[in-house]
């Protein structure tokens, strides 16, 4: 079955019930196929179109309406302010960053998207840590980097271990980081991909990173990894650059 997020944001779960662990978000507009579920009559198993990306969802949050289906597989404006006020039938709606919204129903001025994703990125700074979270009212490193991604047209997987799996061919040295390149880390104690960051990069001045822990913040990057305090918190896995193609 066909459907297309209606909501703002809609949870994503690992299991199909309220107390299961979110482990993202989908945002209005987002298409999504949905499996039902013989144990129950409110969740589906739904796989997001844009980046494959599967979990457990509640039934209502998806709009299955052929037409409402159509609308949304056509022209869209995607949105790039972290919150948009927006009128859909009788419903007044906040939408987040990266929404998409059928052309013919957007009647407000064009849209300006950001420049790079490293411009996308900075209009979050400050923005509370929240795990499986892709807005400015709560995200995580990954959902951070991908969303910054969508506002630009580049097209990268959701968790931090999936982008490095498929941006390692772009990988490059600490010393070759340019602004907006992404940096991948992992803990002390354990070398699997846990967090990434964009590096922002000068010629005059350490290099530093844009992340999402505890808030979205800079903090120093060094070749070893990240220093808060001059504490290392995240070790340094790999850097890479981003796609050429907006479809890589």
């Amino acid at each position: 079955m066909r459907g297309v997020i209606r909501v703002p944001l809609a949870p994503i779960r690992s299991a199909p019930n309220d107390r299961a662990e979110m482990v993202s978000q989908a945002l209005f507009g987002e298409l999504l196929t949905l499996e039902l579920l013989p144990s129950s009559s409110l969740w589906v198993k739904v796989t997001l179109d844009f980046d494959g990306y599967e979990g457990y969802m509640d039934f209502r949050m998806a709009e299955t309406d052929l037409e409402a289906i159509s609308a949304f597989e056509g022209e869209c404006v995607t949105l790039p302010s972290p919150l948009t006020a927006f009128s859909w039938g009788e419903q007044s709606l906040h939408l987040p960053a990266g929404s998409k919204v059928p052309e013919a129903a957007w009647s407000h001025s064009e849209v300006t998207l950001p420049t790079s994703p490293m411009d996308a990125a900075m209009r979050f700074l400050g923005a509370p840590y929240l795990w499986g979270g892709k807005s400015i009212l709560g995200m995580d490193c990954s959902g951070l980097t991908q969303l910054a991604g969508i506002l630009c047209g580049q097209r990268i997987p959701r968790d931090a271990s999936q982008q490095w799996s498929r941006l390692k061919v772009h990988q490059k040295e600490h010393k070759d980081l340019e602004t907006g390149d992404l940096v991948y880390f992992h803990k002390p104690s354990d070398d699997k991909v846990t967090h990434v960051g964009m590096a922002i990069a000068s010629a005059i001045e350490p290099c530093r990173i844009l992340h999402a822990a505890g808030e979205v913040r800079i903090d120093e990057l060094t070749s070893l990894g990240i220093l808060r305090d001059g504490e290392l918190t995240h070790a340094w896995h790999g850097a890479a650059s981003w796609p050429i193609s907006a479809e890589s």
